[in-house]
């Protein structure tokens, strides 16, 4: 399949370059003798603003100097045609997004064409004089943006020395493959000897630290996801939509399943096996939930791991509400309206406080059949304290928060049995519950068990300080998927910020072994760690900055925002962050599967056929 070259402009040929330059700079120079002239040849000196004296030195040229101001007006044109019709046919091969770039012409074409007829009619109408050098200055902003973007991206880049073709395989778009493909594409950008391939059973990046906002309305599901195609609209990344079966070190092959509606001829699921050839391997496949075989978990727990994980709690919540204002068993209303997390790290510390905050804030006020006491929302963790491993100070104002907010804390319990109506704990009672939400930990992909690659005893695979898999120097492994030793020879942990600041250098890596330079091992900083703790509230340890209240709520959220990949989803979030001050939550139930309630036996039995 033949590529499309992205970064034309830096891979154009140099008589090109220098032909484009030179009309641009023809241009610029043409249309700034211009403005001299109309702003100097009547010599006016007075310490006034130009933009102001502009329309009054038009009106004086095309009285005084009728031939010389027509003149200007050609030059005008001339310059002004010149540099626009350059700069479109430049700006067209830049790599920018699509509708950047119809923006920025948009606005170019508009001013151009403003400029133009203000100079025309200066002499004539009072109210072009007045606005002549305000749109002069205006129009010369907006022809600086569009042809600083060709310039730049014609002459400042890092060419790629051109070896043998190199093909790069990248399984996984969380943090950790996301941030190789970009960092790669931006070390080395396009070259026909070099394919980039994202492998991911979504076609979506999807934010997991935000999953809980999204789960109980904050922002809306949409915003926590970005379309992969978007995010690699302005690379040379290519993006394929299928389930990674297995992977063959040896024959250095990808095996990709593509699921196909309905089924084959043996009864089975449709679909196609594709093998893809690589040089080189990332292997980002990041992790599941760890249930540590628990009985029932997976039947009847909800995890905070997917899209459809917020969905489904979302759904789960308003329909308990729903289900708990008819109900007149007391026993069973209470059943509905406790809300258990299983796990009190960061995800289950946010969950749960998102869950009080909506039912307080939004759901209470709607349902005037419960009372205010009934709802509980209980965090089980088996260890002495919520967020272990974190600073005291901060576990301590953590914990005060979460009792100030009516959250139950159940420490030093673990959970032995899950059921559909409650959470059997191995001290104590068990807990009545028809909402089970499972916090509890990861575990690595099981497609490494598929990937002839050594595993150690949690299923990750050792990698050594350059993030490759012992021997095979071709497998970069990141994320969840690889067990990393840091300084502190201890493992570093499945987050985030491991993940994305191992894609990054894994990036940088692949670029120097492309371009034949030595690589560099790869050494983690910890930035800090953060967790939102109900409304206006949250815990932060930042470089060593310990903030809680308020201000760390405001920096949780910037945080979070500037990690967050594409400008156009940070301003949706900011919208539905700012609208939630001020516009009520939907409770609405989402149908996650309409079909299946079409087909059910009640529903069968309670629709009356139609003649016709």
């Amino acid at each position: 399949m033949q590529k499309t070259d992205t970064y034309s402009l830096k891979n154009a040929l140099v008589s090109f370059k220098l032909l484009s330059t030179a009309a641009i700079l023809f241009s610029i120079a043409l249309l700034g003798w211009s403005w001299y002239v109309s702003l100097s040849v009547l010599k006016f000196n007075r310490p006034s603003d130009m933009c102001v004296l502009l329309g009054d030195d038009l009106w004086a040229l095309a009285h005084y100097k009728s031939g010389l101001f027509g003149l200007l007006i050609f030059f005008q044109i001339v310059a002004y045609g010149g540099l626009y019709l350059t700069s479109r046919v430049l700006f067209a091969r830049t790599s920018l997004r699509r509708r950047m770039k119809n923006l920025i012409q948009a606005v170019a074409t508009t001013l151009l064409v403003l400029n133009l007829l203000v100079w025309c009619t200066a002499p004539l109408l009072r109210f072009s004089q007045t606005i002549a050098g305000y749109v002069g200055l205006a129009t010369a902003v907006a022809m600086i943006a569009l042809c600083l973007p060709p310039l730049y991206q014609m002459w400042f880049y890092k060419r790629w020395p051109n070896p043998k073709p190199s093909r790069v395989v990248i399984v996984g778009g969380g943090f950790a493959g996301v941030y190789a493909a970009l960092g790669l594409d931006k070390a080395l950008g396009y070259h026909p000897h070099l394919s980039i391939t994202v492998i991911d059973r979504k076609n979506f990046f999807l934010f997991p630290p935000l999953l809980p906002s999204a789960a109980t309305g904050t922002i809306e599901m949409p915003q926590v996801t970005q379309s992969y195609r978007r995010i690699f609209e302005t690379t040379n990344i290519q993006y394929k939509k299928a389930t990674v079966t297995q992977i063959d070190p040896k024959t250095q092959t990808v095996r990709m399943h593509v699921h196909l509606e309905g089924e084959d001829l043996n009864g089975e699921p449709a679909g196609s096996e594709v093998d893809l050839p690589y040089d080189y391997l990332v292997l980002a496949p990041g992790s599941t939930n760890q249930t540590f075989n628990t009985p029932g978990a997976e039947d009847h727990a909800i995890f905070v791991k997917e899209l459809i994980d917020a969905i489904r709690i979302r759904n789960r919540i308003i329909d308990c509400f729903e289900r708990a204002a008819v109900v007149l068993d007391e026993t069973i209303r209470r059943e509905l309206l406790h809300f258990a997390v299983v796990g009190g790290g960061p995800t289950g510390v946010e969950i749960a406080t998102e869950i009080q905050d909506l039912i307080h804030e939004v759901l209470l006020k709607r349902y005037p059949e419960i009372h205010r006491e009934h709802p509980q929302v209980s965090i089980i963790q088996s260890g002495p304290q919520v967020l272990p491993g974190w600073l005291d100070s901060v576990v301590r104002r953590t914990t005060d928060q979460l009792k100030k907010l009516g959250v139950k804390l159940v420490l030093n319990n673990r959970v032995t049995e899950v059921r559909h109506n409650a959470v059997v704990l191995k001290d104590g009672p068990a807990i009545a519950t028809r909402t089970i939400l499972w916090c509890a930990g990861v575990k690595p992909s099981p497609l490494l068990a598929n990937c002839s690659l050594p595993l150690d005893k949690s299923g990750r695979v050792p990698v050594d300080n350059c993030l490759r898999a012992p021997g095979h120097e071709n497998v970069f492994v990141l994320g969840d998927s690889a067990l990393c030793i840091g300084e502190d020879g201890k493992p570093l942990p499945p987050l985030g910020q491991v993940a994305f600041q191992q894609g990054d250098h894994m990036a940088k890596n692949l670029a120097r072994l492309l371009c034949r330079e030595p690589i560099q091992p790869f050494k983690y900083f910890n930035f800090g760690a953060l967790v939102s703790v109900g409304e206006h509230y949250a815990a932060v340890d930042l470089l060593g900055v310990k903030l809680t209240g308020f201000i760390g709520w405001f920096v949780w959220r910037t945080l979070y925002l500037v990690k967050m990949i594409g400008l156009s989803t940070k301003v949706r979030i900011m919208v539905d962050w700012t609208l939630d001050l001020l516009i009520e939550r939907s409770i609405a139930v989402i149908d996650e599967a309409p079909h299946a309630a079409a087909d059910s036996p009640e529903h069968r039995r309670e629709t009356v056929p139609v003649a016709r």
